[in-house]
């Protein structure tokens, strides 16, 4: 079963070539959709990296509207590709661990639901926070979004494990894909992307208010049926 995996990036070329080099090394099946925006000012750098074209590797480029709005964008891509799992990854994400697109696909089984591992901050947030999972392409199509419309860049962690929780099929799959945040690699790696995204405290704000009243709302749940 081929791994959708949804890589939104912007302003970090080298993120991209390590992840993709990492999921050469370490995954199975799968097919990497990209999203890229229009003014990233280090797109000539991309390009470098994508060059020459990569079988496995679709690249979608956009007006910047946000990591919630552009994973859906990439989803919906995938789904018309017919690919039957889905994952949703940043690109400061390494995957470790040989198979680990293949044991997170079985840990579903054949129920719908949302299995991660471990990102190597589990000590530092909530250990059952899913912050890259995958999940069936079914239960994208069925909420008609991953990141709700609301949403902008953060809680889809929290989003993902409700949505989990909710399907009875919740999974922790003990494969090592690190999360290189600044959390652990420290302040110096911080940059524009963590400044601008998830390290924003206005758009924390807003995304913690969308993300309640999205739990608030039961048309998720009645979609999930």
């Amino acid at each position: 079963m081929t791994l959708g995996i949804l890589l939104p990036t912007r302003g970090r070329p080298h993120h991209l070539a390590r992840f993709i080099m990492a999921v050469e090394e370490t995954a199975d099946d799968w097919h990497l959709y990209l999203r890229l925006d229009h003014d990233d000012p280090l797109a000539p750098a991309y390009d470098a990296v994508l060059l020459p074209e990569h079988p496995r590797i679709t690249v979608v480029h956009g007006a910047r509207i946000g990591f919630g709005p552009s994973l859906n964008e990439l989803a919906a891509r995938a789904e018309r590709d017919g690919v039957s799992h889905v994952g949703m990854f940043g690109d400061d994400v390494v995957p470790e661990t040989e198979h680990w697109d293949t044991r997170l696909v079985e840990g579903l089984g054949e129920n719908l639901g949302v299995a991660y591992g471990d990102d190597g901050l589990r000590h530092k947030h909530e250990p059952d926070l899913p912050t890259h999972y995958i999940t069936q392409t079914e239960v994208y199509r069925r909420l008609g979004y991953l990141s709700p419309p609301t949403i902008r860049h953060l809680f889809l962690d929290n989003v993902a494990r409700d949505v989990g929780r909710y399907l009875q099929n919740f999974v922790f799959v003990p494969v090592k894909i690190w999360h290189l945040h600044p959390w652990i690699e420290g302040e110096r790696i911080d940059d524009a992307t963590y400044r601008e995204g998830g390290r924003n405290p206005n758009i924390r704000k807003m995304d913690r208010m969308a993300y309640i009243r999205w739990t608030q709302d039961r048309d998720w749940k009645r979609r999930l049926r």
